[in-house]
Protein backbone atom coordinates (compact mmCIF):
# COMPACT_ATOMS: atom_id res chain seq x y z
CA UNK A 1 0.00 0.00 0.00
CA UNK A 2 1.42 3.38 -0.95
CA UNK A 3 2.31 5.68 1.94
CA UNK A 4 0.36 8.93 1.99
CA UNK A 5 2.07 11.94 3.54
CA UNK A 6 0.23 15.11 4.49
CA UNK A 7 0.13 17.74 7.20
CA UNK A 8 -2.62 17.19 9.78
CA UNK A 9 -3.10 20.44 11.69
CA UNK A 10 0.42 21.19 13.06
CA UNK A 11 2.37 18.05 12.12
CA UNK A 12 3.30 16.04 9.07
CA UNK A 13 2.14 12.44 9.23
CA UNK A 14 2.44 9.35 7.09
CA UNK A 15 -0.29 6.74 6.78
CA UNK A 16 -0.66 3.50 4.90
CA UNK A 17 -4.41 3.93 4.78
CA UNK A 18 -5.86 2.97 1.38
CA UNK A 19 -5.89 5.96 -0.94
CA UNK A 20 -9.57 5.40 -1.75
CA UNK A 21 -10.81 5.42 1.86
CA UNK A 22 -13.04 8.45 2.54
CA UNK A 23 -10.95 10.95 4.51
CA UNK A 24 -13.72 11.26 7.10
CA UNK A 25 -13.07 7.71 8.30
CA UNK A 26 -9.31 8.23 8.44
CA UNK A 27 -9.70 11.54 10.31
CA UNK A 28 -12.00 10.12 12.97
CA UNK A 29 -10.73 6.56 13.35
CA UNK A 30 -7.00 6.89 12.70
CA UNK A 31 -6.22 10.46 13.74
CA UNK A 32 -8.84 10.58 16.48
CA UNK A 33 -10.01 14.07 15.43
CA UNK A 34 -13.68 13.63 16.29
CA UNK A 35 -14.81 17.23 15.91
CA UNK A 36 -15.30 16.27 12.25
CA UNK A 37 -18.77 14.73 12.36
CA UNK A 38 -20.32 11.95 10.33
CA UNK A 39 -23.71 13.06 9.07
CA UNK A 40 -25.31 12.28 5.73
CA UNK A 41 -22.20 10.82 4.03
CA UNK A 42 -23.47 12.39 0.81
CA UNK A 43 -21.93 15.85 1.05
CA UNK A 44 -25.28 17.48 1.75
CA UNK A 45 -25.10 18.43 5.44
CA UNK A 46 -21.61 19.93 5.90
CA UNK A 47 -21.04 18.37 9.33
CA UNK A 48 -17.85 16.67 8.09
CA UNK A 49 -16.32 19.78 6.48
CA UNK A 50 -12.56 20.25 6.81
CA UNK A 51 -10.11 22.84 5.51
CA UNK A 52 -7.60 21.65 2.92
CA UNK A 53 -4.62 23.76 1.93
CA UNK A 54 -2.87 23.06 -1.34
CA UNK A 55 -0.76 24.71 -4.01
CA UNK A 56 -2.54 25.93 -7.12
CA UNK A 57 -0.84 28.14 -9.71
CA UNK A 58 2.15 28.63 -7.38
CA UNK A 59 -0.06 29.92 -4.54
CA UNK A 60 -1.37 28.19 -1.42
CA UNK A 61 -5.15 28.17 -1.09
CA UNK A 62 -7.36 26.91 1.74
CA UNK A 63 -10.88 25.73 0.99
CA UNK A 64 -13.54 23.80 2.85
CA UNK A 65 -14.55 20.41 1.46
CA UNK A 66 -16.79 17.57 2.72
CA UNK A 67 -14.44 14.91 4.05
CA UNK A 68 -17.02 12.15 3.51
CA UNK A 69 -16.48 12.58 -0.26
CA UNK A 70 -12.74 13.29 -0.13
CA UNK A 71 -10.38 10.40 -0.86
CA UNK A 72 -7.60 10.07 1.70
CA UNK A 73 -5.11 9.85 -1.17
CA UNK A 74 -6.12 13.34 -2.28
CA UNK A 75 -4.51 14.70 0.90
CA UNK A 76 -1.03 13.76 -0.38
CA UNK A 77 1.27 16.75 0.20
CA UNK A 78 -1.59 18.95 1.41
CA UNK A 79 -2.58 20.58 4.71
CA UNK A 80 -5.62 19.20 6.52
CA UNK A 81 -7.09 21.48 9.20
CA UNK A 82 -9.89 20.33 11.48
CA UNK A 83 -11.60 22.20 14.29
CA UNK A 84 -8.92 20.92 16.66
CA UNK A 85 -6.30 22.53 14.44
CA UNK A 86 -8.10 25.87 14.31
CA UNK A 87 -8.08 26.05 18.11
CA UNK A 88 -4.29 25.82 18.08
CA UNK A 89 -4.17 29.39 16.79
CA UNK A 90 -6.54 30.83 19.40
CA UNK A 91 -5.06 32.29 22.62
CA UNK A 92 -8.15 31.40 24.68
CA UNK A 93 -9.08 28.28 22.73
CA UNK A 94 -11.72 30.08 20.67
CA UNK A 95 -11.07 31.60 17.25
CA UNK A 96 -13.02 34.76 16.34
CA UNK A 97 -15.42 32.60 14.31
CA UNK A 98 -15.98 30.29 17.29
CA UNK A 99 -16.40 33.28 19.60
CA UNK A 100 -19.04 34.73 17.30
CA UNK A 101 -21.00 31.47 17.41
CA UNK A 102 -20.85 31.48 21.20
CA UNK A 103 -21.79 35.13 21.64
CA UNK A 104 -24.66 35.00 19.13
CA UNK A 105 -26.10 31.75 20.55
CA UNK A 106 -25.69 30.14 17.14
CA UNK A 107 -25.14 26.62 18.45
CA UNK A 108 -27.55 24.36 20.30
CA UNK A 109 -26.97 20.63 19.89
CA UNK A 110 -23.61 21.54 18.35
CA UNK A 111 -23.44 18.67 15.88
CA UNK A 112 -23.38 20.93 12.82
CA UNK A 113 -21.33 23.72 14.41
CA UNK A 114 -17.83 22.48 13.47
CA UNK A 115 -18.84 22.38 9.80
CA UNK A 116 -20.25 25.91 9.91
CA UNK A 117 -17.08 27.19 11.57
CA UNK A 118 -14.91 25.49 8.95
CA UNK A 119 -17.00 26.92 6.08
CA UNK A 120 -16.95 30.48 7.43
CA UNK A 121 -13.21 30.24 8.16
CA UNK A 122 -12.70 29.09 4.57
CA UNK A 123 -14.74 32.07 3.37
CA UNK A 124 -12.57 34.48 5.35
CA UNK A 125 -9.49 32.94 3.73
CA UNK A 126 -10.82 33.70 0.24
CA UNK A 127 -9.13 36.76 -1.36
CA UNK A 128 -12.24 38.92 -1.63
CA UNK A 129 -13.99 41.77 0.16
CA UNK A 130 -16.17 40.17 2.87
CA UNK A 131 -19.89 40.75 2.47
CA UNK A 132 -23.00 39.13 3.90
CA UNK A 133 -24.05 37.54 0.61
CA UNK A 134 -20.67 35.86 0.28
CA UNK A 135 -20.76 34.62 3.86
CA UNK A 136 -24.20 33.10 3.45
CA UNK A 137 -23.19 31.49 0.18
CA UNK A 138 -20.19 29.96 1.94
CA UNK A 139 -22.52 28.03 4.29
CA UNK A 140 -25.03 27.01 1.62
CA UNK A 141 -23.86 23.41 2.03
CA UNK A 142 -24.23 23.35 5.83
CA UNK A 143 -27.46 22.29 7.50
CA UNK A 144 -28.71 23.13 11.01
CA UNK A 145 -31.98 21.93 12.51
CA UNK A 146 -31.78 23.71 15.89
CA UNK A 147 -31.14 27.42 15.53
CA UNK A 148 -33.34 28.28 12.55
CA UNK A 149 -30.35 30.07 10.91
CA UNK A 150 -31.16 33.57 12.24
CA UNK A 151 -28.37 33.33 14.79
CA UNK A 152 -25.96 32.00 12.17
CA UNK A 153 -26.85 34.94 9.96
CA UNK A 154 -25.94 37.25 12.88
CA UNK A 155 -22.60 35.46 13.12
CA UNK A 156 -21.99 36.07 9.43
CA UNK A 157 -22.88 39.77 9.71
CA UNK A 158 -20.57 40.14 12.72
CA UNK A 159 -17.66 38.57 10.84
CA UNK A 160 -18.26 40.81 7.81
CA UNK A 161 -17.92 43.88 10.02
CA UNK A 162 -14.99 42.51 12.01
CA UNK A 163 -12.88 41.52 9.01
CA UNK A 164 -13.79 44.19 6.45
CA UNK A 165 -10.18 45.36 6.13
CA UNK A 166 -8.48 42.06 5.30
CA UNK A 167 -5.90 42.19 2.46
CA UNK A 168 -7.16 40.85 -0.86
CA UNK A 169 -3.88 39.23 -1.90
CA UNK A 170 -3.96 35.51 -1.00
CA UNK A 171 -0.75 35.15 1.04
CA UNK A 172 -0.96 38.45 2.98
CA UNK A 173 -4.58 37.58 3.76
CA UNK A 174 -3.63 34.21 5.23
CA UNK A 175 -0.85 35.84 7.25
CA UNK A 176 -3.31 38.42 8.59
CA UNK A 177 -5.78 35.70 9.59
CA UNK A 178 -3.03 33.89 11.46
CA UNK A 179 -2.22 37.09 13.38
CA UNK A 180 -5.92 37.51 14.19
CA UNK A 181 -6.12 33.95 15.51
CA UNK A 182 -8.59 32.83 12.82
CA UNK A 183 -6.05 30.39 11.37
CA UNK A 184 -3.26 28.53 13.19
CA UNK A 185 0.46 29.24 12.76
CA UNK A 186 0.78 25.92 10.92
CA UNK A 187 -0.61 27.75 7.87
CA UNK A 188 2.49 29.95 7.70
CA UNK A 189 4.85 27.00 8.07
CA UNK A 190 2.94 25.11 5.36
CA UNK A 191 3.30 28.05 2.97
CA UNK A 192 7.05 28.14 3.63
CA UNK A 193 7.36 24.38 3.18
CA UNK A 194 5.45 24.45 -0.11
CA UNK A 195 7.53 27.39 -1.36
CA UNK A 196 10.68 25.34 -0.79
CA UNK A 197 9.16 22.31 -2.52
CA UNK A 198 8.23 24.43 -5.54
CA UNK A 199 11.78 25.76 -5.72
CA UNK A 200 13.24 22.25 -5.67
CA UNK A 201 10.69 20.93 -8.16
CA UNK A 202 11.65 23.65 -10.63
CA UNK A 203 15.20 22.32 -10.58
CA UNK A 204 14.19 18.70 -11.18
CA UNK A 205 11.97 18.38 -14.26
CA UNK A 206 10.87 14.77 -14.66
CA UNK A 207 8.70 12.76 -16.99
CA UNK A 208 7.97 9.21 -15.82
CA UNK A 209 8.62 6.63 -18.48
CA UNK A 210 6.47 3.80 -17.13
CA UNK A 211 3.14 3.10 -15.55
CA UNK A 212 4.86 1.91 -12.38
CA UNK A 213 6.73 5.19 -12.01
CA UNK A 214 3.64 7.25 -12.74
CA UNK A 215 1.73 5.53 -9.95
CA UNK A 216 4.57 5.88 -7.47
CA UNK A 217 5.41 2.21 -7.79
CA UNK A 218 1.86 1.19 -6.94
CA UNK A 219 0.71 -0.16 -10.25
CA UNK A 220 -0.33 -3.42 -8.63
CA UNK A 221 -2.52 -1.58 -6.17
CA UNK A 222 -4.22 0.36 -8.94
CA UNK A 223 -4.63 -2.70 -11.11
CA UNK A 224 -6.18 -4.68 -8.26
CA UNK A 225 -9.02 -2.20 -8.28
CA UNK A 226 -9.77 -2.56 -11.98
CA UNK A 227 -13.36 -2.57 -13.14
CA UNK A 228 -14.71 -5.39 -15.28
CA UNK A 229 -13.21 -5.18 -18.74
CA UNK A 230 -9.79 -4.10 -17.49
CA UNK A 231 -10.46 -0.39 -16.92
CA UNK A 232 -8.61 1.24 -14.05
CA UNK A 233 -10.63 2.59 -11.15
CA UNK A 234 -10.44 6.36 -11.51
CA UNK A 235 -11.95 8.92 -9.12
CA UNK A 236 -12.12 12.65 -9.79
CA UNK A 237 -13.46 14.76 -6.94
CA UNK A 238 -15.40 11.81 -5.51
CA UNK A 239 -18.62 13.78 -5.14
CA UNK A 240 -20.52 11.22 -7.21
CA UNK A 241 -18.48 8.10 -6.53
CA UNK A 242 -18.62 8.20 -2.73
CA UNK A 243 -22.33 8.93 -2.65
CA UNK A 244 -22.86 5.63 -4.47
CA UNK A 245 -20.00 3.85 -2.65
CA UNK A 246 -19.78 5.29 0.89
CA UNK A 247 -17.89 2.23 2.15
CA UNK A 248 -15.46 1.14 -0.59
CA UNK A 249 -13.75 -2.23 -0.43
CA UNK A 250 -10.78 -2.57 1.88
CA UNK A 251 -7.59 -1.54 0.11
CA UNK A 252 -9.41 0.47 -2.57
CA UNK A 253 -6.68 2.54 -4.25
CA UNK A 254 -7.97 4.25 -7.40
CA UNK A 255 -6.23 6.73 -9.64
CA UNK A 256 -7.11 10.13 -8.17
CA UNK A 257 -7.13 12.74 -10.90
CA UNK A 258 -7.02 15.66 -8.44
CA UNK A 259 -3.62 14.38 -7.31
CA UNK A 260 -2.24 13.92 -10.83
CA UNK A 261 0.14 16.66 -11.95
CA UNK A 262 -0.84 18.70 -14.94
CA UNK A 263 -4.59 18.01 -14.97
CA UNK A 264 -5.63 21.20 -13.17
CA UNK A 265 -4.72 23.75 -15.82
CA UNK A 266 -6.82 26.26 -17.75
CA UNK A 267 -4.88 27.51 -20.76
CA UNK A 268 -5.10 28.36 -24.43
CA UNK A 269 -4.26 25.73 -27.01
CA UNK A 270 -3.58 26.81 -30.56
CA UNK A 271 -3.56 24.79 -33.75
CA UNK A 272 -2.84 25.98 -37.29
CA UNK A 273 -6.49 26.74 -38.06
CA UNK A 274 -8.19 26.86 -34.67
CA UNK A 275 -7.87 28.07 -31.12
CA UNK A 276 -9.20 26.40 -27.99
CA UNK A 277 -9.52 27.05 -24.30
CA UNK A 278 -8.33 23.86 -22.63
CA UNK A 279 -9.66 22.83 -19.21
CA UNK A 280 -7.80 20.12 -17.30
CA UNK A 281 -10.04 17.27 -16.21
CA UNK A 282 -9.11 17.81 -12.54
CA UNK A 283 -10.15 21.48 -12.51
CA UNK A 284 -12.79 21.87 -9.82
CA UNK A 285 -16.22 23.16 -10.72
CA UNK A 286 -15.60 26.25 -8.63
CA UNK A 287 -12.27 26.97 -10.31
CA UNK A 288 -13.91 26.57 -13.71
CA UNK A 289 -16.53 29.24 -13.02
CA UNK A 290 -14.04 31.54 -11.28
CA UNK A 291 -11.37 31.29 -14.00
CA UNK A 292 -10.58 34.69 -15.56
CA UNK A 293 -9.95 32.95 -18.90
CA UNK A 294 -13.32 31.16 -18.86
CA UNK A 295 -15.10 34.38 -17.89
CA UNK A 296 -13.28 36.36 -20.57
CA UNK A 297 -14.22 33.97 -23.36
CA UNK A 298 -17.79 33.22 -22.25
CA UNK A 299 -19.17 36.41 -20.78
CA UNK A 300 -21.61 35.91 -17.93
CA UNK A 301 -20.95 32.19 -17.47
CA UNK A 302 -20.08 32.75 -13.80
CA UNK A 303 -23.75 33.46 -13.00
CA UNK A 304 -24.50 29.77 -13.50
CA UNK A 305 -21.93 28.54 -11.00
CA UNK A 306 -24.30 28.54 -8.05
CA UNK A 307 -26.73 26.37 -10.03
CA UNK A 308 -24.28 23.54 -9.43
CA UNK A 309 -24.64 22.05 -5.92
CA UNK A 310 -23.21 23.81 -2.84
CA UNK A 311 -19.96 25.66 -2.22
CA UNK A 312 -18.51 22.63 -0.40
CA UNK A 313 -19.26 20.38 -3.38
CA UNK A 314 -18.03 22.91 -5.95
CA UNK A 315 -14.74 23.10 -4.03
CA UNK A 316 -14.24 19.35 -4.54
CA UNK A 317 -16.13 18.22 -7.66
CA UNK A 318 -14.12 18.15 -10.87
CA UNK A 319 -15.21 19.02 -14.38
CA UNK A 320 -13.82 15.76 -15.75
CA UNK A 321 -15.42 13.70 -13.02
CA UNK A 322 -18.83 15.10 -13.79
CA UNK A 323 -18.44 14.28 -17.46
CA UNK A 324 -17.31 10.70 -16.85
CA UNK A 325 -20.11 10.18 -14.32
CA UNK A 326 -22.37 10.32 -17.39
CA UNK A 327 -25.49 11.63 -15.73
CA UNK A 328 -28.16 12.31 -18.37
CA UNK A 329 -28.92 15.57 -16.59
CA UNK A 330 -25.47 16.83 -15.54
CA UNK A 331 -25.34 20.62 -15.46
CA UNK A 332 -21.68 20.91 -16.46
CA UNK A 333 -22.17 18.46 -19.33
CA UNK A 334 -25.12 20.44 -20.65
CA UNK A 335 -23.07 23.63 -20.63
CA UNK A 336 -19.99 22.07 -22.22
CA UNK A 337 -22.04 20.32 -24.90
CA UNK A 338 -23.60 23.61 -25.96
CA UNK A 339 -20.16 25.20 -26.01
CA UNK A 340 -18.94 22.56 -28.47
CA UNK A 341 -16.50 20.83 -26.15
CA UNK A 342 -14.10 18.17 -27.33
CA UNK A 343 -12.62 15.62 -24.95
CA UNK A 344 -8.94 14.72 -24.86
CA UNK A 345 -8.69 11.03 -23.93
CA UNK A 346 -5.21 9.69 -23.24
CA UNK A 347 -3.57 6.51 -21.89
CA UNK A 348 -3.52 6.63 -18.09
CA UNK A 349 0.29 6.39 -17.76
CA UNK A 350 0.77 9.56 -19.80
CA UNK A 351 -1.89 11.46 -17.88
CA UNK A 352 -0.48 10.26 -14.56
CA UNK A 353 2.96 11.40 -15.66
CA UNK A 354 1.79 14.96 -15.98
CA UNK A 355 -0.23 16.40 -18.84
CA UNK A 356 2.16 19.35 -19.13
CA UNK A 357 3.77 21.60 -21.68
CA UNK A 358 7.32 20.50 -20.87
CA UNK A 359 9.45 20.13 -24.03
CA UNK A 360 8.38 17.07 -25.94
CA UNK A 361 5.76 16.07 -23.38
CA UNK A 362 2.64 17.47 -24.97
CA UNK A 363 3.56 16.18 -28.41
CA UNK A 364 4.16 12.71 -26.99
CA UNK A 365 0.82 12.68 -25.21
CA UNK A 366 -1.22 14.06 -28.09
CA UNK A 367 0.29 11.54 -30.47
CA UNK A 368 -1.49 8.84 -28.45
CA UNK A 369 -4.60 10.83 -27.62
CA UNK A 370 -8.13 10.49 -28.96
CA UNK A 371 -9.99 13.76 -29.31
CA UNK A 372 -13.76 13.37 -29.71
CA UNK A 373 -16.83 15.63 -29.51
CA UNK A 374 -18.43 15.46 -26.08
CA UNK A 375 -21.77 14.35 -27.56
CA UNK A 376 -20.07 11.26 -29.00
CA UNK A 377 -18.74 10.27 -25.58
CA UNK A 378 -22.12 9.15 -24.24
CA UNK A 379 -23.17 5.83 -25.80
CA UNK A 380 -26.10 4.76 -23.60
CA UNK A 381 -27.29 5.26 -20.05
CA UNK A 382 -24.11 5.44 -17.91
CA UNK A 383 -22.09 3.96 -20.78
CA UNK A 384 -19.25 6.03 -22.20
CA UNK A 385 -16.66 5.79 -24.97
CA UNK A 386 -13.66 5.30 -22.71
CA UNK A 387 -11.25 2.49 -23.52
CA UNK A 388 -9.59 0.28 -20.89
CA UNK A 389 -6.71 2.09 -19.16
CA UNK A 390 -7.69 5.39 -20.82
CA UNK A 391 -8.74 8.49 -18.92
CA UNK A 392 -10.15 11.91 -19.68
CA UNK A 393 -7.26 14.37 -19.46
CA UNK A 394 -8.74 17.64 -20.70
CA UNK A 395 -11.71 19.41 -22.25
CA UNK A 396 -11.29 21.84 -25.14
CA UNK A 397 -13.72 24.64 -25.88
CA UNK A 398 -13.50 26.17 -29.37
CA UNK A 399 -13.04 29.91 -29.68
CA UNK A 400 -14.73 30.42 -33.01
CA UNK A 401 -15.88 34.06 -33.02
CA UNK A 402 -15.86 37.18 -30.90
CA UNK A 403 -19.62 37.69 -30.56
CA UNK A 404 -20.42 34.52 -28.59
CA UNK A 405 -23.80 34.13 -26.88
CA UNK A 406 -24.47 31.53 -24.19
CA UNK A 407 -27.29 30.74 -21.78
CA UNK A 408 -28.07 27.90 -19.35
CA UNK A 409 -31.38 27.04 -17.70
CA UNK A 410 -32.51 24.25 -15.38
CA UNK A 411 -35.65 23.27 -13.52
CA UNK A 412 -35.58 21.31 -10.27
CA UNK A 413 -37.80 20.74 -7.25
CA UNK A 414 -35.63 23.08 -5.17
CA UNK A 415 -34.27 26.33 -6.53
CA UNK A 416 -30.75 25.48 -5.38
CA UNK A 417 -28.75 22.43 -4.32
CA UNK A 418 -30.82 20.01 -6.36
CA UNK A 419 -30.45 17.77 -9.38
CA UNK A 420 -32.30 19.11 -12.40
CA UNK A 421 -35.40 17.45 -13.80
CA UNK A 422 -34.50 19.13 -17.10
CA UNK A 423 -31.65 21.37 -18.10
CA UNK A 424 -30.73 23.02 -21.36
CA UNK A 425 -28.04 25.30 -22.74
CA UNK A 426 -27.74 27.29 -25.94
CA UNK A 427 -24.74 28.74 -27.74
CA UNK A 428 -24.54 30.73 -30.97
CA UNK A 429 -22.74 33.59 -32.63
CA UNK A 430 -24.29 36.49 -34.50
CA UNK A 431 -22.69 37.14 -37.86
CA UNK A 432 -24.11 39.81 -40.17
CA UNK A 433 -27.41 39.66 -38.34
CA UNK A 434 -27.83 35.88 -38.59
CA UNK A 435 -27.56 32.98 -36.16
CA UNK A 436 -24.42 30.92 -36.75
CA UNK A 437 -22.66 28.03 -35.00
CA UNK A 438 -25.85 27.18 -33.12
CA UNK A 439 -25.71 24.43 -30.50
CA UNK A 440 -28.59 23.50 -28.19
CA UNK A 441 -28.12 20.83 -25.52
CA UNK A 442 -30.87 19.06 -23.59
CA UNK A 443 -30.52 17.05 -20.38
CA UNK A 444 -33.04 14.88 -18.59
CA UNK A 445 -34.97 14.00 -21.74
CA UNK A 446 -33.10 10.86 -22.87
CA UNK A 447 -30.77 8.19 -21.46
CA UNK A 448 -27.87 10.47 -22.39
CA UNK A 449 -27.42 14.24 -22.67
CA UNK A 450 -28.07 15.22 -26.26
CA UNK A 451 -28.04 17.95 -28.85
CA UNK A 452 -31.36 19.04 -30.30
CA UNK A 453 -30.39 18.94 -33.95
CA UNK A 454 -33.93 19.84 -35.02
CA UNK A 455 -34.05 23.01 -32.91
CA UNK A 456 -30.53 23.93 -34.01
CA UNK A 457 -31.66 23.71 -37.64
CA UNK A 458 -34.45 26.21 -36.94
CA UNK A 459 -31.95 28.85 -35.87
CA UNK A 460 -28.86 28.13 -37.96
CA UNK A 461 -28.61 30.80 -40.66
CA UNK A 462 -31.92 32.44 -39.68
CA UNK A 463 -32.09 36.23 -39.44
CA UNK A 464 -31.98 37.59 -35.88
CA UNK A 465 -34.55 40.42 -35.91
CA UNK A 466 -33.42 42.24 -32.77
CA UNK A 467 -35.36 45.34 -33.80
CA UNK A 468 -38.56 43.32 -34.26
CA UNK A 469 -39.69 41.89 -30.90
CA UNK A 470 -42.70 40.16 -32.43
CA UNK A 471 -40.59 38.51 -35.12
CA UNK A 472 -37.95 37.42 -32.62
CA UNK A 473 -40.66 36.02 -30.33
CA UNK A 474 -42.12 34.05 -33.23
CA UNK A 475 -38.72 32.54 -33.99
CA UNK A 476 -38.23 31.72 -30.29
CA UNK A 477 -41.59 29.92 -30.14
CA UNK A 478 -40.78 27.87 -33.23
CA UNK A 479 -37.38 26.90 -31.83
CA UNK A 480 -38.86 26.02 -28.43
CA UNK A 481 -41.70 23.95 -29.90
CA UNK A 482 -39.27 22.10 -32.15
CA UNK A 483 -37.00 21.29 -29.21
CA UNK A 484 -39.96 20.04 -27.15
CA UNK A 485 -41.29 17.78 -29.88
CA UNK A 486 -37.84 16.40 -30.68
CA UNK A 487 -37.51 14.55 -27.36
CA UNK A 488 -39.08 11.38 -25.94
CA UNK A 489 -38.46 11.53 -22.18
CA UNK A 490 -39.70 9.04 -19.59
CA UNK A 491 -41.68 9.37 -16.37
CA UNK A 492 -39.69 9.18 -13.13
CA UNK A 493 -39.61 10.66 -9.64
CA UNK A 494 -38.42 14.06 -10.91
CA UNK A 495 -41.18 14.54 -13.44
CA UNK A 496 -43.47 13.00 -16.01
CA UNK A 497 -42.63 12.80 -19.69
CA UNK A 498 -45.20 15.46 -20.49
CA UNK A 499 -43.83 17.75 -17.76
CA UNK A 500 -40.35 17.41 -19.19
CA UNK A 501 -41.49 18.27 -22.71
CA UNK A 502 -43.26 21.35 -21.39
CA UNK A 503 -40.18 22.36 -19.42
CA UNK A 504 -37.99 22.04 -22.52
CA UNK A 505 -40.28 24.50 -24.25
CA UNK A 506 -40.34 26.95 -21.34
CA UNK A 507 -36.62 26.81 -20.72
CA UNK A 508 -35.90 27.42 -24.40
CA UNK A 509 -38.06 30.52 -24.24
CA UNK A 510 -36.09 31.49 -21.14
CA UNK A 511 -32.89 31.47 -23.18
CA UNK A 512 -34.31 34.02 -25.60
CA UNK A 513 -35.58 36.23 -22.79
CA UNK A 514 -32.19 36.15 -21.07
CA UNK A 515 -30.15 36.79 -24.21
CA UNK A 516 -32.45 39.36 -25.83
CA UNK A 517 -33.89 41.06 -22.74
CA UNK A 518 -33.56 44.58 -24.09
CA UNK A 519 -35.64 43.82 -27.21
CA UNK A 520 -38.98 43.52 -25.38
CA UNK A 521 -39.28 39.83 -26.27
CA UNK A 522 -40.53 38.90 -22.80
CA UNK A 523 -43.67 41.00 -23.24
CA UNK A 524 -44.28 39.43 -26.64
CA UNK A 525 -43.89 35.89 -25.33
CA UNK A 526 -45.88 36.43 -22.13
CA UNK A 527 -48.20 39.43 -22.71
Amino acid sequence: MKTIRFKANDRWIETNTAAGLPALDMIRNELGLTSTKEGCREGDCGACAVLVGEVSHDMVWYRAVPSCLLATGDLEGKHLITLEGLRQGAPDGLTPVMRAFLDENASQCGFCTPGFIISLTSWLAEPQVPDLAGALQAVDGNLCRCTGYAAIRRVAARLVAQFAQLPNDPEPRLQSLVREGVLPASVISFIEEKREELRKAAELPAFPQSLDESFGGDRAGAASNAHAGGSLAVVGGGTDYYVRNPDPDEGFAPLLTRSMPGLSHIRYHSEPESQWLEIGAAVTVRSFFESPLVRREFLGIERYGTAFASTLIRNLATVGGNIVNASPVGDIVSMLMALGARLVLVPAPLAAAGYTTAPGTEERILAQARIIPIEAFFLAYKKIDLRPDEILAAIRLPLIADDRKFSFEKISKRKNLDIAAVNTAIFFTLEEGRFRNVRISLGGVAPVPKLSMEAMAVLEGAPCPQNDAAGLASLARRCAETAATSVSPIDDVRGSAEYRRRMVRQLMLGHFIRLFESTGIAEELFP
